[in-house]
């Protein structure tokens, strides 16, 4: 019973975007400045909201990218790496056992209130000659943490190894750690945020390519009666829709109704605009602060950059890390400013996928209105980024990857991006 997986180890299971954050905070380099990556010619001043106004509002409302190979510092044991590691799984046993949602996201000191949340599970040992390691394994498990098969899923199964995501308390899952008496090595551990996040992802969103287009409505001609809109090449490379995919943990999707879905989705926006409204208010200086008055439903509900790994307090990692920087200006001019990415969210749509287990955030529907501020909209990329990462630290997300359209390629953004 060993309880854990180490790094090597879990990458053999899973690749995901942790193994590029760990590159890049490995060797403290930025690979893209948020700051960059305006495409306005003209600075938008930043206006002051009104943040209860804001709350009103919404309320009523394959990864294509070529992989790089992975650096020889994190394909054979590295003690940074490994330090880092140790932090983010500490961090991760943290969240899961103190995480709590009743009618919103909160977090709680007694893991009895603890909310599910997903959790991998590896049993490792050689099968008994004679039996079938495809079930037997996986059937011993799911009966272990009281499940269904359906809420499962499996990730691989071999004769010395199966491994499955399911969802569980931080409890419930320390409790079949130390019960455990089998004869393989049980292995459980949560799901990290940025394991959720596929890789390439955040390269993706925060390239020009991919970047939603911002066109100031007030400097477009009115169109008259006999005007035939033209499109050249730019503009239908510009005008395909950004989505995020994101996928529920098993035994949250498949719904029967869209309605459902949605009302999940909208559950999840309203969690994360408001761990981004806690962020925001926190970071205002005490008398500025006291200008506003705070809903008591916040009362408990905690800040997305606490939520978040990246920009928490890693003990292994170095305060003025490039790429912790990172992350930090992405949610401080992201969901955890001012501006809120209000347009961003009033402008999404929902597109649920077959069998209700995933959904499409389009970004610029193509049937939608056009955003009519860039730093709130989608055109920001601090916003996309914060949004993808709010949406790993939900216990309903699984994964969650931007979609590139095959049409056009990987190959477009990287030769927008060499202009």
């Amino acid at each position: 019973n060993e309880g854990a997986l180490n790094l090597s180890q879990f990458q053999k299971v899973l690749r995901t975007g942790l193994d590029s954050e760990l590159a890049k905070i490995l060797v403290g380099s930025q690979s893209t400045d948020i700051r960059q990556l305006d495409q306005r010619e003209v600075v938008h001043t930043k206006r002051r909201s009104n943040i209860r106004k804001r709350r009103i509002a919404t309320d009523d409302q394959d990864n294509l990218q070529q992989q790089e190979s992975l650096p020889s510092s994190l394909t054979s044991s590295n003690p940074a790496t490994d330090l880092v590691w140790d932090d983010l799984m500490d961090f991760a046993w943290k969240t899961a056992s103190a995480i709590k949602r009743d009618e919103r996201l909160s977090v709680t000191s007694n893991p009895k209130e603890a909310y599910p949340c997903p959790f991998l599970i590896c049993a490792r040992g050689r099968e008994a000659p004679g039996t079938d390691s495809d079930d037997s394994r996986v059937n011993d498990i799911i009966i272990l943490f009281n499940k269904q098969y359906e809420e499962s899923l499996v990730l691989s199964s071999t004769h010395n190894e199966t491994c499955l995501i399911l969802t569980t308390t931080a409890l419930l899952a320390n409790e079949v750690i130390e019960d455990y008496e089998g004869s393989d090595s049980l292995v459980v551990l949560p799901l990290l945020d940025i394991t959720k996040i596929h890789a390439g992802t955040i390269d993706e969103v925060a390239s020009r390519g991919w970047a939603v287009p911002f066109v100031d409505q007030s400097e477009q001609p009115k169109p008259s009666s006999d005007m035939v809109p033209k499109k050249n090449e730019t503009d239908a490379i510009n005008e395909w829709e950004r989505m995020i995919v994101v996928d529920f943990v098993p035994g949250l999707g498949g719904m029967k109704e869209e309605a459902e879905l949605l009302e999940v989705v909208n559950n999840m926006m309203a969690d994360i605009q408001d761990m981004g409204e806690v962020g925001w208010l926190r970071s205002l200086g005490k008398e500025e602060a006291e200008e506003y008055v705070i809903d008591e439903s916040l009362v408990g509900v905690p800040a997305l950059s606490d939520m978040f790994s990246l920009t928490s307090s890693l003990r292994s990692v170095v305060n003025d890390n490039a790429r912790i920087a990172f992350w930090r200006e992405a949610l401080k001019n992201g969901i955890e400013s001012e501006h809120a990415c209000s347009e961003m969210f009033t402008t999404l749509f929902v597109k649920p996928r077959a069998g209700y287990y995933s959904y499409d955030l389009v970004m610029n529907p193509s049937d939608g209105p056009p955003p009519q501020d860039y730093e709130s909209s989608a055109s920001n990329p601090a916003c996309v980024m914060s949004l993808i990462a709010a949406i790993s630290t939900h216990p309903y997300t699984l994964s969650v990857k931007a979609n590139f359209p095959i049409y056009h390629g990987w190959l477009v953004a990287q030769k927008l991006d060499s202009f």
